[in-house]
């Protein structure tokens, strides 16, 4: 009895932990995507730099060849951005830390790009000069992107290449308001499907409109909201050993 009463106790310290983080969460969206305006194209980001509500770093007066980070502020009160960082292939580097803090105003949004030109150029990353057959920009079903940007089935049709893929995503972190987030961009939008996007596209351009990270990658940002994963479900099992142990007082 002593020992489920001491497990019920630790089980309620454990969600009272984990909440604030799910609070703080739920008030901002973290979207991606890539700028490039050395050539024409129809899908470069937006909203961006110097658009009504937008704070940055990064001047919108330069030439762009640069992946995009983009948080918005859903909240009443403003977000302390801190340690922002990138780091390419899964998190075995490069990392790209050239950001200082950053205030995003209540209702306001925050843009993480180059700060100055090509010093966010995370396409040179991506290992292959093209994209295995069957997942180019233009393949039959394709989102525009290809590469790891794929949809699973198609990544599915290269053998390896979805193990790949996951290994190697693009990861986003920082402390916002002094609680630490890390999220994996698994659609490959801040590498450009992982391989050089410039040498197979359709325009010639490697931009990305936005997409909510981890969700499905679409170049005009159409892509499909995440669900949320692990930490909901994780509250929603604390929250039911309550309910049956009040069930069975």
């Amino acid at each position: 009895m002593e020992l489920r009463k001491s497990l019920l106790q630790l089980t309620a310290v454990a969600g009272l932990a984990l909440v604030p983080t799910l609070s703080m969460a739920s008030t901002f969206d973290v979207l991606v995507g890539y700028a490039d305006n050395l050539r024409p194209t129809g899908f470069f980001p937006t909203t961006w730099l110097g658009d009504p509500g937008v704070q940055s770093q990064s001047s919108a007066a330069q030439l762009f060849d640069s992946a995009a980070v983009r948080i918005d502020n859903t909240a009443a009160a403003t977000l302390h951005i801190t340690n922002f960082a990138v780091t390419m292939n899964g998190g075995s580097g490069p990392t790209y830390a050239i950001w200082n803090a950053l205030d995003i105003l209540a209702g306001g949004i925050g843009i993480f790009t180059q700060t100055f030109s090509y010093n966010f150029d995370a396409s040179d990353n991506s290992p292959f000069g093209t994209p295995p057959p069957g997942l180019d920009a233009l393949a039959a079903g394709s989102n525009g992107i290809g590469g790891c940007s794929s949809t699973a089935a198609l990544i599915g049709t290269v053998a390896g290449y979805a193990a790949l893929c996951d290994a190697n995503r693009p990861i986003v972190s920082f402390d916002a308001n002094g609680i630490h987030f890390a999220f994996d961009d698994k659609g490959h939008i801040l590498d450009t499907g992982y391989y050089d996007f410039v040498n197979n596209n359709v325009d010639g351009n490697e931009s990305i409109n936005w997409n909510k990270i981890g969700s499905g990658a679409h170049r005009d940002g159409t892509s499909p909201v995440p669900l949320p994963a692990s930490l909901p479900l994780m509250l929603i099992g604390l929250a039911g050993l309550g309910l049956a142990k009040r069930r069975k007082g």
